[in-house]
């Protein structure tokens, strides 16, 4: 039953409502999926330059080079993975140290080796193209308080959640809780997700999709061993659904673990898996090529996705290429890849091998 407090509020609603859409139309959104040029790479903070601290800094850096790649935890568990960090000298194409506030070791990898490595130990590469997300982030705490995190919040919880994300790999961002977002979000749509009114906040910041992620008291925090904290997420990318939730000691730690969780889920999705004795050919007819320099640019485009061993031209007309791709996947998951890139737009059509290249994306 609606109270008359409610019934009077609802038109200034609707006005605030009708007024954010008019501020969200004019604001123009950013390219949704990031394409990623570090990959191969990673760095290690360090206490010294002595060589058993190298070592030990070259394999860790290993260690999340390859979850980088993959978003496969159970991959570091692999025979061949284990032998690779004993070797892990052999898969450094060039190293250094860095110094501000602390020292560290920065490594480069060598990206066949390690593409051959994943695809030894049977998982599979996520593309550099990953998916940009959303963030609605909201805790209470042990007072019942709730907060909702804007992009500037300096709050150590949120902190870690960013470095989990660029660990993993993740392009995320939080909203940023100006007046546009705070007239169409609230603590409580968060709180509640109230999918409907996140997702046109969302519309602003033409993102791939959204996580909504919760951290409060574990309600069962008084049986044995219950962890103090707990914490859920469900993600949101297109019509797919995901949910999953988190628990622990430490408050702090929580945004980090709900980070991990998703990576998970979606390098699941979009990994792209090789298989050394599968071998295929598909072709794509890609639109709007209207130079030598666009067609180029296309070629190269194809030849840096994963489990794409070579590609070649073998026809072109009235701006459209027609190019051979040899790989070692399935063309579903390539073309998956593909649909990602802001240089590429899929077509409609029964054969699903016909793009758009975008000239200035």
């Amino acid at each position: 039953m609606m109270c008359r407090d409610e019934v009077n509020r609802m038109p200034m609603r609707q006005l605030i409502i009708v007024v954010a859409l008019l501020l969200a139309t004019s604001w123009q959104g950013a390219n949704a999926a990031v394409e990623l040029t570090d990959l191969y790479q990673h760095r290690v903070a360090v206490t010294s330059q002595a060589n058993a601290e190298r070592d030990r800094a070259l394999q860790e850096a290993l260690r999340a080079t390859l979850l980088k790649l993959s978003g496969d935890t159970e991959l570091l568990q692999q025979p061949a993975v284990s032998a690779a960090l004993r070797d892990v000298r052999s898969y450094v194409v060039q190293y250094g140290y860095q110094q501000d506030d602390q020292l560290w070791l920065w490594a480069q990898f060598d990206q066949p080796r390690l593409d051959r490595l994943i695809q030894d130990a049977g998982s599979g590469i996520w593309s550099n193209l990953r998916p940009r997300m959303l963030v609605w982030f909201v805790a209470e705490d042990e007072q019942g308080k709730r907060e909702l995190y804007p992009a500037d919040s300096e709050a150590i919880v949120v902190q870690q959640l960013r470095n989990a994300a660029e660990q993993r790999g993740l392009p995320i961002q939080l909203p940023l809780m100006d007046l546009n977002d705070s007239m169409t979000v609230s603590v409580i749509d968060v709180w509640a997700r109230f999918m409907d009114t996140l997702s046109f906040g969302a519309a602003r910041y033409s993102s791939d999709g959204m996580v909504v992620a919760r951290i409060y008291p574990n309600p069962n925090q008084d049986d044995l061993n219950a962890s103090k904290w707990a914490g859920d997420w469900s993600l949101h990318v297109a019509d797919l659904r995901w949910r999953g939730t988190v628990s622990g000691m430490d408050f702090d730690t929580l945004g980090a673990a709900i980070i991990e969780d998703v990576t998970a889920q979606l390098a699941a999705r979009y990994r792209i898996s090789s298989q050394s004795e599968q071998r295929m050919d598909w072709t794509v007819n890609i639109q709007n090529l209207r130079s030598v320099d666009d067609t180029i640019a296309a070629e190269q485009f194809l030849a840096q996705l994963p489990s794409v061993s070579k590609v070649q031209l073998i026809g072109y007309g009235k701006g459209v290429g027609q190019f051979r791709m040899s790989l070692q996947t399935d063309p579903a998951q390539i073309r998956q890849a593909m649909m990602l890139s802001k240089r590429m737009q899929a077509l409609e059509t029964d054969s699903q091998t016909d793009f758009r290249w975008i000239i200035n994306p």
